[in-house]
């Protein structure tokens, strides 16, 4: 099976998340902001999580341009996150939607395939540990992945530079594209909890945070009063399936 690795095999993905300063009862949002390579060449993700009475919402933009776009490694997949007042109970996706789709052909010509809603995204839990994902782990199913990855550029046009991995590459199509709108239903949660260990996943392959290599001090960034940056390397694989 071939193999596409135009990337580095690992990805190193710095998600910082800031607390904003809130009024006792009401919703805030916590901003989600990963950039590496240069000139945030390699992935530039940005978005919102939110804590509800019994909701976290999440949003997320691939801001990567269509030139930057490479490979499927580039897409994200997935979110893992621990948020407090969580319960432990039954954790499900309640409501997903993607404000495009696009299909890509081996040429690398892209075609806009209007709003997706549903996803085809799932949600779920191990413990403490919450996800949202499309290429999911803890033995959650989701009825889409490998497709419907959230992928940089505008999903028109051409990309250029796009290998293997999406040009053509019929199981990994369609892909969402512009703002990923996912509100999951977690127990316990009230909009004075905060969140911690927030991590996007890229690519096809499912990692989960604890499997992952505890960082080293220099890619955590400590934000003061207890806020959290994580960065966690990914190692990701593909095939066309």
């Amino acid at each position: 099976m071939p193999r596409f690795w135009n990337l580095k095999n690992s990805l190193l993905a710095l998600a910082v998340f800031g607390i904003l300063a809130i009024t006792h009862g009401t919703v805030k949002a916590d901003p989600i902001s990963v950039c590496t390579g240069p000139g945030c060449s390699t992935t530039n993700v940005t978005g919102t999580i939110v804590a509800g009475n019994g909701t976290v919402t999440i949003t997320l933009n691939n801001n990567l341009t269509n030139a930057q776009v490479v490979s499927v490694i580039q897409n994200v997949s997935g979110v893992y996150f621990q948020v407090s007042g969580y319960n432990g109970g039954a954790v499900s996706l309640s409501a997903s939607n993607s404000t495009q789709s696009t299909n890509i052909a081996a040429n690398g010509t892209a075609t806009l395939a209007g709003a997706v809603n549903p996803t085809g995204w799932a949600g779920g839990h191990s413990g403490t540990t919450i996800t949202a994902c499309v290429i999911c782990a803890f033995g959650i199913s989701s009825p889409a992945g490998p497709d419907q990855t959230l992928i940089g550029g505008t999903g028109t046009g051409t990309y250029a530079n796009a290998n293997g991995s999406i040009a053509g590459n019929n199981p990994h199509n369609p892909f969402l594209a512009g703002t990923l709108t996912l509100t999951l239903v977690v127990p316990g949660v009230t909009v004075n909890s905060t969140f911690s260990n927030v991590v996007i996943q890229f690519g096809t392959t499912a990692t989960p945070p604890e499997t992952q290599a505890v960082p080293e001090p220099a890619s955590m960034l400590l934000l003061g009063t207890g806020l959290i940056g994580v960065a966690t390397g990914f190692r990701k694989r593909f095939s066309r399936k």
